[in-house]
């Protein structure tokens, strides 16, 4: 078992194609093809489900995908350490959530390049479990919103709140009166993704006061929602900080309707980065620019003219 074909194993399984895995490595697709057979002799099990063009792990295949994530990490860790003397570091691969990357992340990231523009970082979109993401080795460490709560796979901290506001269109189907959990339950919900952790509890707790099934829509990103949402699509919660601007300009409008549950913008991390003085400058800059920006807004709030 060699790292080509671990590395083999882990692009076909992102690809879901044996072609389109070949083309991402440079080599022939037959290379890719003996790699994978290989793979599966010595493991004495079948890695992927081969249903005409359509690639897709096995149970053993998606288990085998942590481990094969984490040898192939732990041996270019292994070179870096090696070739430190002559060779530039990885960049940190940073998750984000799609509701902190513009709003939360791009400031951090300002903040950091200005005083270490050294560093080098990964930005990937996270669009799902971020323990899981780490756990895996697939992100160093992961920015996103969620209740306070911990987890064996990972290290973590918060950053700050994050307050949350339901919004929807000008002409919106729901007045200025506060809404009942029920009735909200009854409106289109529109979101950037469904797995962000947030948007999971929304959904937990309009299902459990509904009396049908939550008709949710997911965009991708914050921004479609919004577009969708002045179009009079129907309702989303989002972090506030990323509809300020519309809810200010009279384009979005807020329904009162308050959470039974807080979340805060936090950060995890692999335990094996800990002791990496990159990571330690990331988190320093997450902590300060966060800091900086909460009190930015909260002199923005206190300067507000009274109604």
């Amino acid at each position: 078992m060699d790292t080509a074909s671990l590395t083999t194993f882990l692009s076909v399984a992102e690809q879901s194609s044996f072609t389109k895995a070949a083309i991402d490595l440079s080599v022939a697709q037959p290379t890719v093809t003996a790699r994978i057979k290989k793979l599966e002799r010595d493991l004495a099990c079948d890695l992927f489900n081969r249903t005409g063009a359509l690639i897709r792990l096995t149970t053993a295949g998606q288990r085998f995908r942590r481990y094969a994530h984490k040898i192939v990490k732990l041996s270019r860790l292994a070179e870096e350490t090696v070739l430190a003397a002559t060779t530039p570091a990885d960049a940190l691969t940073v998750g984000a959530d799609s509701g902190l990357t513009s709003y939360r992340l791009v400031p951090i990231v300002e903040y950091l390049y200005r005083r270490h523009p050294e560093l080098a970082l990964e930005i990937r979109p996270l669009e799902e479990d971020p323990w899981s993401r780490i756990g895996d080795s697939d992100v160093d460490c992961a920015f996103f919103i969620d209740v306070c709560e911990s987890s064996p796979k990972a290290d973590s901290t918060l950053l700050c709140p994050e307050p949350l506001v339901v919004v929807t269109g000008q002409d919106g189907p729901l007045g200025p009166e506060p809404v009942p959990t029920q009735r909200l339950a009854r409106q289109p919900l529109l979101c950037a993704h469904r797995g962000s952790g947030y948007q999971r509890l929304f959904e937990q707790t309009l299902g459990g006061a509904g009396e049908t099934a939550v008709r949710a829509l997911s965009f991708g990103s914050i921004d479609a929602v919004k577009r969708a949402l002045t179009a009079g699509l129907g309702i989303s919660l989002l972090p506030r900080l990323s509809v300020a601007t519309e809810l200010a300009e009279g384009r979005l409008v807020e329904v009162p309707w308050t959470a039974p549950f807080q979340v805060f913008t936090q950060v995890a991390w692999h335990r094996e980065i800990r002791t990496d003085p990159r990571f330690a400058v990331l988190l320093d800059a997450a902590a300060r620019a966060t800091a900086e920006q909460v009190a930015d807004a909260g002199m923005r709030q206190g300067r507000r003219p009274a109604l």
